[in-house]
């Protein structure tokens, strides 16, 4: 069964130095699920080699582009997987918040009420995919959540990006899904995503970890830009990992 988080989860996500500069000037960036390289996402039960009879090809593309997708690894410690695979660069970092956090920096940029989850994500053996949907349930972010009345194709599909292969439990997931309010199969989402506001993007951000092989310089250039330009009490730390090897 999965578990409806709490709002006091540390949240997690290993970024770019650009990414986060894109997120204290434009806001925090939430792209639609077809923006992801994993052409696999939503798709878990096909690992198999089986064709999904529920939707064609064209409708699940067409139902991502109106899907956005937030994803964090679900915990405090580092991890050192995440660090190679989502930290690949020296000059990278982590950011993290809560799920509370989070959800408020959401509710004070002013959007029209979406369809929302959060929840952790399962991973799942391909041998047993028919069976993940099995008392299975993905929970509302809000507890006065629009309802959620368009194509049941579109609907499935969030329900399935909470399900990944197991080859990926090591992110340790946490996922929050929005529905585009104007979501059809009839036709294409022209935004590539949506921003919090500036804001309280930068509100939100509660610690940031530098990478482990992060130079002098590179530490230097952060504390600068978060102290001195943008006037920001963020605890900053080098990680944690320091001197460990991939």
């Amino acid at each position: 069964m999965l578990e409806k988080l709490s709002p006091h989860i540390v949240l997690t996500r290993y970024v770019s130095f650009v990414k986060l500069i894109s997120m204290l000037e434009q806001g925090f960036f939430i792209p639609k699920a077809n923006l992801f390289t994993d052409n696999w996402e939503g798709n878990l039960h096909l690992f198999n080699g089986e064709k999904d009879h529920f939707q064609t090809e064209g409708e699940l593309v067409t139902a991502k582009d109106w899907v956005y997708v937030s994803c964090w690894y679900q915990d405090e410690p580092e991890s050192h997987a995440m660090w190679n695979s989502y930290g690949q660069s020296d000059d990278s970092l982590a950011i993290q918040t809560t799920n509370g956090d989070l959800k408020s920096a959401y509710s004070a940029s002013n959007f029209d009420p979406m369809c929302s989850y959060f929840g952790e994500v399962y991973y799942q053996q391909p041998d047993s995919a028919y069976n993940l949907y099995d008392r299975k349930k993905i929970f509302s972010w809000f507890s006065n959540n629009n309802d959620f009345s368009v194509n049941g194709k579109i609907s499935n599909l969030t329900y399935r990006l909470y399900h990944k292969h197991k080859a990926f439990s090591f992110e340790n997931e946490a996922r929050l899904v929005l529905v585009d309010n104007d979501a059809t199969l009839e036709s294409n989402n022209d935004k590539a995503g949506i921003h919090l506001s500036v804001e309280h993007s930068r509100e939100m951000i509660k610690k940031i970890i530098l990478h482990p092989n992060s130079s002098a310089w590179f530490e230097d250039t952060v504390h600068k830009l978060i102290k001195d330009t943008y006037k920001l009490d963020i605890p900053i730390h080098k990680s944690s990992l320091i001197g460990s090897k991939n």
